[in-house]
C-alpha cells in the first residue's frame, strides 16, 4: 500500500479552485497554501498542461510513500475547496467530482481505490465518469449510504480544515 493517492487536475479546474478560494476564503490561510501549491507547478500551468497532485490515501494522515515522498496537499484541504466552489458557483461539476475524491479519503478505501486506477483521473471527461462510477461501487462495497454528503459528515465528525 502506497498510503497517498494521485488526482491529475486539468490547468482550468486549477484556476476553478483559485478563483472559487479567492472568492470565498475568508482567512485566506487555504488560499495561501493552495497558491504556495501552484507555484510548485507554475511551469505546467503556465503550459496549460495538466497537473498531478498527490493526497494522503487516508484522512488525517501525512505518510510517505515507499521513496519517502510526502503528499502535496491534505486531505482536510478538499472540504474547505468542494465548499468554495459550492458557495462561489465557480463549478458544481468539479465540486461533485471533488467531493467522490474525499470521500475516497474519508472513507478510508482512497488507497484501494487508487489500486483499482492508479491516478484519480479528474482532468478527463472519461476519468471523472470512471471516479463517480467507482464511488458508487465503494459505497455499496462497503455499505456507505450513498446519499450521505460526505463532506457534511466528516465535518460534523471533527475533520474538518
Amino acid at each position: 500500500m502506497r498510503g497517498i493517492i494521485e488526482v491529475r487536475f486539468n490547468n482550468l479546474q486549477l484556476l476553478y479552485i483559485d478563483e472559487a478560494l479567492g472568492r470565498v476564503d475568508g482567512s485566506g490561510l487555504m488560499r495561501e497554501s493552495w497558491y504556495r501549491l501552484g507555484m510548485e507547478h507554475a511551469r505546467e500551468r503556465a503550459a496549460g498542461k495538466s497537473v498531478i497532485l498527490t493526497f494522503p490515501a487516508r484522512l488525517g494522515a501525512l505518510s510517505a510513500d515507499f521513496r519517502g515522498t510526502k503528499p502535496d496537499a491534505r486531505g482536510e484541504w478538499l472540504p474547505v475547496i468542494i465548499r468554495a466552489l459550492q458557495k462561489s458557483g465557480v463549478s458544481y461539476s468539479l465540486a461533485e467530482v471533488l467531493t467522490a475524491v474525499y470521500e475516497a479519503i474519508a472513507w478510508g478505501y482512497g488507497e484501494e481505490l487508487a489500486e483499482f486506477d492508479g491516478l484519480f483521473d479528474a482532468a478527463t471527461i472519461g476519468g471523472r465518469q470512471r471516479l463517480l462510477a467507482r464511488k458508487s461501487a465503494m459505497e455499496h462495497m462497503h455499505n456507505i449510504p450513498p446519499m450521505v454528503d460526505a463532506v457534511t459528515a466528516m465535518e460534523g465528525a471533527g475533520h474538518g480544515y
